[in-house]
């Protein structure tokens, strides 16, 4: 993933992320379309036991994404010179790691396939966003 900057200061300042955005955006997308056409049906066939589990799955794709949508406002914000990356690097960080961070390779084959395959790409997207906040907050210290 290539992030263009410029600086402000001592500190790079995130440009634009249009790769970063999009994906999000898509993997939101798809997220929604697979929740309004097979959510309801997916749930009615899985046993009742794991209900619950489907739904707290389906509960950290949504968090992820919104998490990482949220990263990206700021570091829009800091640009853009609403926030000072200071700031933004204190209070705005990537939010709820722990949740997150979860891997969730063991629900393969429980949990139906493309609920699996949200969890695959939303956590691999978290993954490396959480890398660049790190970097965004190394560069701010």
């Amino acid at each position: 993933m290539q992030i263009q900057t410029h600086t402000t200061g001592t500190a790079p300042n995130v440009l634009f992320m249009p790769g970063l955005f999009n994906e999000t955006m898509q993997l939101l997308k798809d997220a929604h379309e697979y929740f309004y056409l097979f959510g309801e049906d997916d749930q009615a066939r899985i046993n009742a036991d794991l209900k619950t589990l489907y739904s707290c799955e389906m509960s950290r794709i949504t968090l992820r994404l919104s998490s990482i949508m949220a990263w990206i406002m700021v570091q829009r914000a800091v640009f853009s010179g609403k926030i000072a990356s200071e700031e933004a690097a204190s209070r705005y960080g990537l939010d709820f790691r722990d949740i997150c961070m979860v891997d969730n390779r063991m629900l393969r084959g429980v949990l139906p396939s493309y609920v699996c395959f949200l969890l695959d790409r939303s956590f691999e997207l978290y993954e490396r966003v959480m890398r660049l906040d790190e970097q965004m907050k190394k560069s701010v210290h």
